[in-house]
């Protein structure tokens, strides 16, 4: 019996469009694709003997050659305990895409990333993060000054503040015990930046994002242009340092640049979409994925 590989998805229709190219591209190398929901998983654990279940079929490297996972979150963290208990009794028998990041990092905010890229001398925007208010000189800001939740994704939770009388409602909406999960980013000055995918340690390629006409944010998903771009030498050190210090077999990193070319690191994403990037590249993003899990 040819062995499964296993795509883990939080809810039904949750990244549809990587999910059924996946499954397509696993169809042309006649490798089975399975994909199930995080509540479908079951726990069975006992002393010396502990089972995994994914519907109605054990988990072992006997039915399962590698194991993809998509999105986990959720308010309560129920599915990324459930994917890291998986990694732990199934992650060492089993190829798990991105175990070692999971494990170290249940839930990789960006300021969590940041610390992990600045410890690492990866170049980072001019951040700050406040707890308290009374921290927060309105008359020092240079505006305008981009404010984004440590959480956020898809570039939602991101705002781009011109003034001081702007701010002060800002200020007004959130509470102290919020305030420590956004981060205060000098805005630079281009609208537009740099998604590189890495897989297996090494670039795939690069697409350009360019904001819209009345956006700053240059997210796909928000309407921002697409186009294929030719990384630099350096910037394909950037990712794969960045994928390499994060634990990653698999994701995608942003990268932005200055009026004077320099390059710094917004984010990395763990479970990066690729629609535009297929369509910008002409990079079979998920036959490659494929591969690495065959």
């Amino acid at each position: 019996m040819d062995k499964k590989i296993l795509v883990l998805i939080r809810e039904k229709g949750q990244s549809k469009y990587e999910v059924g190219r996946i499954v397509k591209e696993g169809k042309k190398k006649n490798i089975e694709i399975k994909v199930a929901l995080y509540r479908d998983l079951k726990f069975e654990i006992e002393n010396g003997k502990t089972q995994v279940w994914v519907e109605d079929e054990l988990i072992n490297k006997n039915n399962f050659r590698s194991i993809y996972f998509r999105v986990a979150g959720t308010a309560d963290g129920r599915y990324v305990e459930a994917r890291n208990l998986l990694l732990r009794l199934r992650g060492d028998e089993i190829k798990s895409v991105n175990k070692t990041s999971y494990l170290n990092w249940p839930r990789m905010g960006k300021i969590a990333q940041y610390g992990v890229f600045v410890k690492n001398d990866i170049p980072v925007i001019e951040t700050k993060i406040f707890y308290k208010k009374e921290q927060i000189s309105l008359k020092e800001i240079n505006y305008p000054v981009i404010i984004k939740h440590e959480m956020g994704y898809q570039g939602k939770s991101v705002r781009k503040i011109g003034n001081e009388e702007k701010l002060v409602k800002f200020l007004k909406k959130i509470s102290d015990k919020d305030l420590g999960r956004f981060m205060w980013q000098k805005c630079l000055p281009t609208k537009w930046d740099i998604r590189v995918i890495v897989i297996g340690g090494k670039v795939i390629g690069a697409m350009k994002r360019t904001a819209g006409e009345n956006e700053f944010r240059s997210n796909f998903s928000l309407g921002g242009r697409v186009e294929v771009w030719n990384l630099s030498d350096k910037d394909k050190e950037i990712a794969e340092k960045v994928a390499k210090v994060c634990g990653l077999d698999y994701g995608g990193v942003d990268i932005m640049k200055d009026e004077e070319g320099n390059s710094f690191v917004l984010e990395v994403n763990r479970q990066c979409q690729f629609r535009g990037f297929e369509q910008a590249t002409g990079v079979n993003v998920a036959e490659k994925i494929v591969e690495f899990l065959a």
